[in-house]
This record gives structure tokens, sequence and C-alpha cells, in this order.
């Protein structure tokens, strides 16, 4: 088998009219290791699919020399199969076996022109492990900590956590030669991340995965390619051949380089024009005192006093002409987005309490415990997947019912949820019944129904972005308000005119935490907020959250994530 297992040279591929790909090149060995990153929305996912043969590009060439297996995600497939069909599916071995037994029944029916496409088809099913496929899938679900068992479940029934470990145990399974992963980091704890980066580096043949877990990325890949890149064209792609804090390095760098030269010929623009504006003063001097009368009448003299104008307003039309001169735009960079709260709004010693709380959840019991979550504490809720993160943040929000034990919220204190108003922003005409969901008073409903019905205070958009942003927020908030919220964390005039639905997650991410800062929230609840993320949307929010005074309570596997918000007490469960 040759070196080169997947050669894939100047990829085009369009969404309707827009070029979602142009001219990408990706070239994976047999021991490549690439991680493909970029915004929301630039095409990484598009790009997986065309390198694996589910999408045909409309343009440049795709060459496979060996299988290559495309492993997206499964959690979130709403799939009644049984989930080892599915993994089944995804090892190839299920398309493969139906390719054998569809040629031997030709065979048995007399045709001898299905013989060799039969021996290639058996020899492609062997290849990808068919003959023991369901128990090897089985001992590699033990390997990442599945139960077999739930193997036989539909995978439409399975937790998050539990379908993000199967796919753990069917890359583990794989005998493709290249392995396509989509986001395979979402949903698992730190258990199933570890085996996740012990599975990838153990991997024997090419492999592209498509992440934006930073720690993740920094341990497996060693070369990456950026679709999207500020530095690049939206549609084209930017290779680094090293590992990722290699790339964190050198974006840092050509950053530093780039505003360099962009404020070295910026002072360089504006002193020519000084200078050229002195000129010019000079010479318009010159000018006059060539057409007054000297004393003498010398008229040599005012010649030579009329020449040295001209020549000096010739020079001021050269450094005017170098001052003219483009200069190299700034690199881009985003806003530093930042919560605030006033010192009045931080006046209790605590926000949120639960004493002896007990929360049962379809045959499951989380309890008792006791919480108190100090003004400005940064707590952290870890544990395995299923041991009750997500079901204590609720206890703590307030949407999830104790069946024993007492909530408390300090006077004055506003407690939210990342996540929790996302309802309300994307759901379009029912975001009344997700606003009322989120904790908001049910007469916000009748001021949803309002903005979509036009009222005279929608700015005449209904509908958008900026609307949602003002219902989701106190009662109150004009348009004019919930846009410069929205402004304030980087989402500019083309975004709040859109349907709330078309936003990315990143862009619903920034406007959930528009809503929490007209909100005054004191006390922010995170689960798995990085989930989806790019990289940008997850420096961004970072950064929100890194200089807040309020509360945090978090639930979140990505490392990075937990070092940057300076954690400062760890809830094991």
């Amino acid at each position: 088998m040759p070196s080169i297992l997947l050669d894939a040279r100047n990829v085009v591929r369009h969404h309707g009219p827009r070029a979602v790909l142009a001219g990408v090149d990706v070239r994976v060995h047999t021991t490549s290791k690439i991680g493909l990153i970029g915004p929301n929305g630039s095409g990484k996912t598009t790009l997986l699919r065309v390198l694996a043969g589910l999408e045909a590009p409309d343009a440049g060439r795709v060459a496979r020399h060996g299988t290559v297996g495309h492993l997206p995600q499964l959690a979130g497939d709403d799939d009644p199969r049984p989930a080892i069909d599915v993994a089944l599916e995804r090892l190839g071995v299920a398309a493969a076996g139906r390719d054998v037994d569809r040629l031997a029944g030709r065979l048995a029916a007399g045709d001898l022109d299905a013989i060799e496409p039969h021996g290639a088809a058996l020899e492609r099913w062997l290849a990808l492990g068919g003959a023991d496929a369901p128990e090897r899938l089985a001992a590699a679900a033990v390997d990442v900590g599945l139960d077999p068992a739930l193997l036989g479940r539909p995978l439409n029934t399975l937790s998050g956590g539990q379908a993000a470990r199967l796919g753990l145990a069917a890359l583990t399974a794989s005998r493709h030669d290249v392995v396509l992963l989509d986001e395979p980091t979402n949903h698992l704890d730190d258990d199933g991340l570890a085996a996740l980066v012990r599975v990838v580096r153990a991997h024997r043949g090419g492999l592209v995965v498509v992440s934006h877990d930073r720690a993740f990325l920094g341990e497996t890949v060693d070369e990456l390619v950026v679709l999207g890149d500020s530095d690049a064209p939206v549609d084209t792609a930017l290779h680094h051949h090293g590992d990722f804090a290699s790339w964190e390095r050198a974006r840092a760098d050509r950053r530093r380089r780039a505003r360099a030269e962009h404020d070295e010929a910026v002072a360089t623009r504006d002193a020519l024009r000084s200078a050229a504006e002195e000129t010019r003063r000079r010479a318009a001097a010159s000018v006059r005192k060539a057409g007054a009368k000297t004393h003498d009448g010398d008229k040599n003299a005012r010649e030579w006093v009329r020449m040295r104008a001209e020549g000096m307003q010739h020079r001021a039309r050269v450094v005017g002409a170098r001052a003219d001169r483009p200069v190299p735009d700034a690199p881009r960079e985003e806003a530093r987005l930042t919560l605030t709260l006033t010192p009045a709004e931080r006046h209790a010693a605590w926000v949120v309490a639960l004493e002896g709380a007990v929360v049962a959840r379809r045959g499951w019991r989380l309890g008792p415990v006791d919480l108190q979550v100090g003004a400005g504490e940064r707590v952290l809720l870890a544990g395995r997947n299923g041991s009750g993160k997500s079901t204590l943040l609720g206890a703590l929000a307030g949407t999830l019912a104790l069946t024993a034990g007492r909530r408390t919220v300090a006077p004055g204190a506003e407690i939210a949820m990342l996540g929790q108003a996302r309802g309300a922003l994307l759901a379009g005409g029912s975001a009344g019944a997700a606003v009322d969901s989120a904790g908001r008073p049910p007469a916000l409903a009748t001021a949803w129904a309002s903005a979509e019905d036009g009222a005279p205070d929608t700015d005449g958009v209904p509908g958008d972005a900026a609307v949602a942003v003002r219902v989701a927020g106190l009662a109150g908030v004009d348009v004019v308000e919930a846009r410069t919220a929205l402004a304030t964390f980087g989402l500019g005039a083309e975004v709040v005119v859109r349907p709330p639905v078309s936003l990315s997650p990143g862009e619903a991410t920034r406007a959930e935490l528009a809503v929490l800062a007209l909100r005054r929230t004191t006390a922010l609840l995170l689960d798995e907020p990085t989930n989806h993320l790019d990289l940008a949307s997850l420096e961004a929010l970072e950064a929100a959250l890194q200089g807040w005074p309020g509360a945090l309570v978090v639930a979140s596997h990505d490392a990075r994530f937990r070092e940057a918000l300076a954690i400062t007490r760890t809830v094991a469960l």
C-alpha cells in the first residue's frame, strides 16, 4: 500500500451560491495525525464528508488508496436501531457484508460475472475485520468503560456520555486505513478523554480529526489544517506542519508581526502626511513671497523664490504620494468580552444554597446534598458521566424539583444557566414558551408575541436576534439596549437582524452572554459550555468569564477551559 492513503487536491464545494471550500488540499499519510480546525461554519464537517466520499466535490479530486472510515459523533443521534448495528455501519462492516451477500446471491444464480466483484467484496469485508467485528466491538466497549449490555439497546435511548463512549469503542475496533473523526471529545468525561487520547495515539494509520478541544489537540495531532483562519481567505486552508502548541505560538507571532507592520506603516504614513503638509505650507509662503515686490525690485530674486516654491510643491506631491500608499491591514482581533456587576449587586455573602436536597430522575436519585455557593466563588463539579453533575446544576438553577430538602436564593440574587435562555433565542415563534421555561415572568411571552406581530418598538424587524435578546433579558429592555448588548459581545449589525435560529453555536453563546448582561446575573451555572464552540468563541467566553465578579458553578471536562477560570473549590460527585 502506498504511503499516501488519501490525497485531496484543489477541492471546491458549494452550498447553494456560497463557496464553502475553495482550492483546499489535504494529504494523509500512513502516520498522519491531522487536526482540522476553524470557526463554526467554515466547512470542516463538509470537508470530512468529501474526504470520506459521502459528498462529491464540485471541483478538484480526491484519491483514496485504502479504506476510509467516517466516524461522526453518535451523541444526540436519534437513530432507533440497536447501538451495535449503528456501530457496525460506522465501521463499514455492515455495508461490506451486504455487498458480499448480494454478490454471493448472484453467484448462486449462476452469474459468473460476479466472481471477481465477489472476491473483491469479500477481501474488503475481511480487511475491515468483518469476521470478528461484533466480538471486537464488545471488547472495545469494556476497554472504554461502556457496559457491553448497552450495545443491544436502541441508540436513541443512550445518554450523551454513553453514546460518546460507543463512538470511542467504534474507533478502537476500527480497521480503517484512514479514520475521520468529527468532534469526538464532546460528552466524554475525564476518563473517556484519557481513553480517547490513548486510542488515537495507538491508531495505526492516518487520522483526520475535527475538534476544538485544545488539550486534546495538543496531545494527539502533529499537523493542522486551518479553515477560515483570520490570516487567510475564509474559504481556503492554511497548513501548519507542527503540533497545536507550535501553531498557537506561530499564530501569536504572526499577529504580533502584522500588528507591528501595521503600526509602523501607520506611523510612517502620518509622518509623511505631516511632512507633505508642512512642505505645502512653506511652498505657499514662498509663492506669496515671490508675488510680493522686493525693496530693490530684483526680478532675479523673485524668480529664484518662485522656482524654489515650485520645487517645494513638487516635493510635497512626491511625499504625499508616498503617504497615500496602502497600509497593511491590522490583524483581526476579537474584542475582549466582559460581564460586570455593580457593588450593590454583590452585597450578599452567598447567592444560592441547597440543604438536604434530593432529586429523583427516571429511577435515579441524587442526594441528600448540602451546598452553598458564595458570592464570587468558582466551583467545579467533578465526576464521571452519569454522576449527577447536570442534575445538581438543575437543582441549583431551580429547573429540577426537589423531592426532599430545600433550595434558597439570596435576596436580590439572579441565578442563570448558560444554555437555559437558548430556547428563547433560537425557537423563533415559540420563544415565549422557552422564555417562560428559562425562569422569566410569563408576561414576557406576551412581549415576545407583540414583538413578532411587529409592535412599533421592535424596530420593524420582528423575530430578529435583537428582539430575542430583548425578550429574554429584563422586562423594560428596548431594542436599542439589546442591539448595544449584542454589539458588546461581538455581534454586529449583520447578525442582529438575522433570525435567531440561524445563529451558529458560537453566536448563540455570545447572544446568551448579552442576555445575562441585561439580566444582571449574579450566579452563572455552566454545563459543558464549550461543546460545539469554535476556538474563537471559546477564547471569547473565557475572556468574558475570567474577570467577572459573579459566582460560577461549572461542569466541564475541557482542561484548558477549567484552567482559564481559576477554580477556587472542587465538589466531587
